[in-house]
């Protein structure tokens, strides 16, 4: 469970530095000025993010558990998966890639080049996809060599967790077809910036929930890292 702790303590930072960004010690009834003031502009976009920020640390903590649990019941000898590990390489790296395209989706925007935001979220959404599309691959070659339908742990929580993230990568493509309909409607994708950096924020949590994932399912470079957090204490 050191894995939930070092997440867990990683929230904290992240949530004490938040709330130091918010002036909380300030008191805004000894400045000058009416009584009444109007919300400034980014208000709404703080709550928007600081939203999407407390359901992305839900679901962290969720796949944090599930990788924990992994951890312990699979021990690092053991027999991997009936998968050959290129096929997630290949796909891991679309993921990365819609990530990128979405980054430069919200630089566009910013600048009011609406045609290469329009681009660059297209081509994000179509990686997003082929991420989805090898893993539905994997899950049918885990199905067809009998891993995800016998007791063996492996096989099981390859299919849990992948078929969660899938979940939750096709919620996100729901929000990003909506963003790239608004933007072909409008004409103007600059209008929707707030919602592309929020897609931005979404693809980026989900990038780093899979690299993690992946790092512990398949043995890569970083998974000796996570073995030893998710290693149970003595």
């Amino acid at each position: 469970m050191s894995l939930v702790l070092v997440y867990l303590a990683g929230l904290g930072a992240v949530s004490g530095r938040w709330l130091a960004r918010q002036h909380l010690a300030a008191k805004p009834w000894l400045s000058a000025g009416p009584l009444l003031s109007r919300p400034a502009a980014g208000g709404s976009e703080s709550a928007a993010r600081l939203g999407l920020g407390a359901f992305l640390a839900v679901v962290g903590l969720l796949f944090a558990l599930l990788v924990a649990a992994y951890g312990m019941r699979v021990p690092p000898g053991s027999a991997g998966l009936p998968l050959d590990p290129r096929l997630l390489w290949l796909t891991t790296g679309f993921l990365g890639l819609a990530s990128l395209l979405l980054h430069r989706a919200e630089r566009a925007a910013h600048r009011g080049a609406d045609e290469d935001a329009r681009a660059n979220l297209l081509a994000a959404a179509a990686a997003s996809l082929v991420f989805l599309g090898g893993q539905g691959l994997a899950w049918r070659l885990i199905w067809e060599a009998g891993a995800g339908r016998t007791v063996d742990a492996a096989g099981s929580f390859f299919v849990l967790i992948t078929l969660l993230h899938g979940l939750h990568l096709a919620g996100g493509l729901a929000a990003l077809a909506r963003i790239a309909c608004g933007a072909a409607r409008t004409g103007s994708p600059a209008g929707l910036v707030r919602s592309i950096g929020l897609c931005t924020l979404y693809w980026d949590a989900l990038l780093v929930i899979w690299l993690v994932a992946f790092g512990i399912l398949f043995r890569t470079p970083w998974s000796g890292l996570i073995d030893v957090l998710c290693r149970p204490p003595a």
